[in-house]
């Protein structure tokens, strides 16, 4: 996953994700892809580490790493039970976890077996669908990601340009796109 000092602050999403921290639902990220979904994970996973979870209570897994990508539900589920941290509660992050034939298997077994907090993202049809509340029995809260906003794109533009005027700010904001690397 992508190095938390390398990130661009989403704190309207991120504020709203630690709004759910430690309670029941899974937290499920969607939004198109590149718009900040593993970013918003990697932002949820420095706010915990800087609150004082420590980082054996962490487990990330990228869907799109080689490491992970081929793995069946089970495989994940088998996984997770091999790097947990016993006797505490555990943070699991999965990333494009639609992936994952029968991911949602492993996601409802954890929530039973473990003492966890899960957070997923997916960028796929089938995790966008409305069958979500089927995958998870109706346990789930989702946060949409959409692209930078004019409003963000200030933010990070104006510290770089502060003295560029209004209407060359959004033209450089249209021109660059509204995903982060344009910025």
């Amino acid at each position: 996953m992508l190095k938390s000092t390398n990130l661009k602050r989403r704190d309207t999403y991120l504020n709203k994700l630690i709004g759910f921290q430690d309670t029941e639902p899974v937290k499920v990220i969607t939004g198109i892809r590149r718009c900040g979904k593993s970013s918003l994970l990697k932002l949820m996973i420095s706010h915990l580490i800087e609150t004082g979870i420590q980082k054996d209570q962490i487990l990330e897994m990228n869907f799109e790493s080689f490491d992970f990508r081929k793995m069946s539900s089970e495989e994940v589920y088998n996984y997770v039970q091999t790097h947990k941290a016993v006797g505490k509660k555990m943070y699991l992050f999965f990333d494009e976890l639609q992936r994952i034939p029968s991911w949602e298997d492993a996601i409802n077994a954890f929530r039973v077996d473990l003492d966890c907090d899960i957070y997923i993202t997916g960028s796929n049809a089938r995790l966008l669908s409305g069958e979500l509340a089927t995958y998870l029995g109706g346990r789930y809260v989702e946060f949409v990601i959409y692209p930078f906003s004019f409003a963000e794109f200030l933010e990070l533009y104006r510290p770089i340009a502060p003295d560029e005027p209004i209407q060359k700010c959004f033209q450089k904001y249209l021109l660059s796109g509204t995903f982060a690397p344009g910025l």
